[in-house]
């Protein structure tokens, strides 16, 4: 009896199947392999978020500066700025964004004259820099502009 059984229990033994040490460390390394592309992939994603996120926020104030500008008449647009006829090229105060980036803001005012004398050219432009960086370091490789403008006519009224 005891040796009947025996040799039944070294072919059910024989008959299973297992993973063995070898197989499980490389199953492991190709996990790991692919969990560090996946993580890569997102790091990338998250940049490109944050890169577009700070990009619509300048393009944001730049319109509303641009129509804030737009709205005011001629003549109180150029006694903002502390002149007396155009062309005005100046700074305007510096926008905190949600993510702790400063936006400067700059306008230019210049006649069209080529056009007509009764219309102007209204440029905004916002620059801020990525990544705490300073502004022009690694030749600009962290600098950013975005420019909007309109063209309107100096007659209030129309």
């Amino acid at each position: 009896m005891t040796a009947s059984t025996a040799p039944g229990r070294r072919r059910g033994r024989r008959g299973q199947r297992g993973f063995t040490l070898l197989e499980l460390l490389v199953t492991m390394a190709v996990t790991v392999i692919g969990l560090l592309g996946l993580m890569a992939m997102y790091v990338a994603t998250a940049k490109g978020n944050e890169a577009t996120a700070r990009s619509s926020a300048a393009v944001a104030i730049a319109q509303d500066t641009l129509e804030e500008l737009r709205s005011t008449s001629m003549q109180a647009l150029v006694t903002q700025f502390g002149q007396t006829d155009l062309p005005i090229d100046a700074d305007l105060d510096t926008v905190a964004g949600r993510d702790g980036t400063t936006y400067n803001r700059h306008v230019t005012v210049d006649e069209v004259t080529a056009v007509s004398r009764d219309l102007v050219k209204i440029r905004v432009e916002v620059n801020w820099t990525d990544d705490n960086a300073t502004a022009g370091a690694d030749d600009g490789a962290y600098d950013h502009r975005v420019g909007l403008e309109i063209i309107r006519s100096t007659v209030e009224g129309l």
